[in-house]
């Protein structure tokens, strides 16, 4: 309600200032030869004005006066001759008017249903191209998919107790005393957060999720975006790596309030991987990849999966996603700044020919943008600019970045 209100007084208030001049109603139209008459009536304030400072001389006035004179008389006689324009019909202003008014309303309307987001605060490109494409198709559900990793595993359901494993044996134990405890308790968060956890942790992930259902219930309106977090998390890893239109939901509850953090980044993108978004995934991964650190759980995940990703996105898997190598970084200690310089301004210089020739993410324009202006390269930097500019025409998301970008530039 918060957004309709402003948003039906800023509706009211454009169809009101269009269709003012053409409702106003107003006599005929006068006929053109009185336009003629006001005509002359100011030339005749001109020559007295004139007059007055001297421009003209009183004998000059006079012939002047006399001359403009006679042509407002003639025009008088016209417009009492000439009968006056008449305005539209009523009927016809009438339609036009509401024709204008539905235009904008359903305009307006469908295009916010179209491309915006009723009832949901703003959320990141990424996120919004995930979201419609769960909403828009028909894939199984979290229960759904659940189900179907239960019934090809049947075995792995009922291997316990494992007498090879006692470790495992002990786990379970511990998990089936926890329950029992917690039947007789069903407001016990903490209880139930370490079920959620043990059964994490044993690998029994569909449980799993049941117990996180139970601690999502008691928190209810106080549930921290990390709770959704490691609520999706569960169900992807429930649903071995699927990302069910309810763990889409689940994210729409972190990536507003958690843009940056690291692991919801992982999932969004392997939500858009999952969901046609081939090209932003890989923007999303290739900059987590950047950003390291290389024992980050979802490094290796990301590692396994990209040039898939970039495969199905059209990019050449050969495009570096990741800064230098641990060898490159030794080596570049050993040389002088000159030659760390060098080898930078290299570096730099292949990136601008390959995105040049083959094109890349607009993470890797941002970077070369930014790397030459570090290295002092202003031209260079204009130009990266100007060309992402162009390549990312079409998406506002990436030209905030990129005009942020620019703002940057020395």
């Amino acid at each position: 309600m918060a957004f309709w209100i402003p948003a039906i007084l800023a509706t009211i208030i454009v169809i009101g200032w269009m269709l003012w001049p053409l409702l106003r109603r107003e006599k005929d139209t006068p006929a053109s030869a009185s336009y003629d008459m006001q005509v002359f009536k100011d030339q005749l304030k001109e020559i007295k004005a004139d007059e007055a400072r001297g421009v003209i001389s009183a004998t000059e006035a006079q012939r002047v006066r006399t001359e403009v004179s006679r042509r407002l008389l003639a025009a008088a006689k016209l417009a009492e001759a000439e009968p006056p324009i008449p305005n539209a019909p009523g009927s016809t202003t009438i339609g036009l008017a509401a024709v204008i008014s539905l235009s904008i309303v359903l305009g307006g309307v469908g295009l916010y249903f179209s491309y915006g987001a009723p009832g949901y605060r703003d959320l990141p490109q990424s996120e919004n191209l995930a979201r419609r494409a769960a909403a828009n198709d028909n894939r199984p559900s979290q229960t759904e998919a659940e189900e179907f990793i239960a019934a090809r595993q049947p075995e792995e359901n009922s291997a316990r107790p494992d007498v090879e494993n006692p470790n495992q044996n002990r786990d379970d134990q511990l998990i089936e005393q926890l329950i029992t405890v917690l039947q007789d308790r069903p407001d016990d968060l903490e209880g139930y957060r370490m079920l959620t956890r043990a059964l994490a942790s044993s690998g029994r992930m569909i449980e799993a999720h049941a117990a996180m259902d139970v601690v999502l219930g008691i928190l209810g309106g106080t549930a921290t975006p990390e709770d959704h977090l490691e609520h999706a998390e569960i169900m992807i890893l429930a649903t071995q790596g699927y990302v069910s239109p309810d763990a889409i939901n689940a994210l729409d509850q972190v990536m507003p309030f958690i843009p940056d953090n690291p692991r919801a980044r992982y999932y969004a993108g392997l939500a858009l991987a999952q969901y046609g978004q081939p090209r932003r995934a890989y923007a999303l991964w290739s900059q987590l990849l950047l950003e390291g650190p290389e024992d980050a759980p979802w490094i290796a995940a990301i590692r396994a999966g990209i040039d898939g990703v970039a495969a199905e996105a059209g990019i050449s898997p050969q495009a570096p996603l990741a800064g230098p190598s641990a060898e490159q970084v030794e080596a570049a200690e050993e040389l002088s700044t000159a030659e760390r310089s060098d080898m930078i301004r290299t570096m730099v210089g292949q990136l601008t020919e390959r995105l040049a020739n083959e094109g890349g993410t607009l993470e890797e324009w941002l970077r070369l943008i930014t790397s030459n202006n570090v290295l002092g390269e202003q031209e260079a930097a204009t130009k990266a600019l100007e060309d992402a500019r162009t390549i990312f025409a079409d998406d506002p998301a990436a030209l905030a970045r990129i005009e942020a970008a620019g703002a940057e530039l020395q």
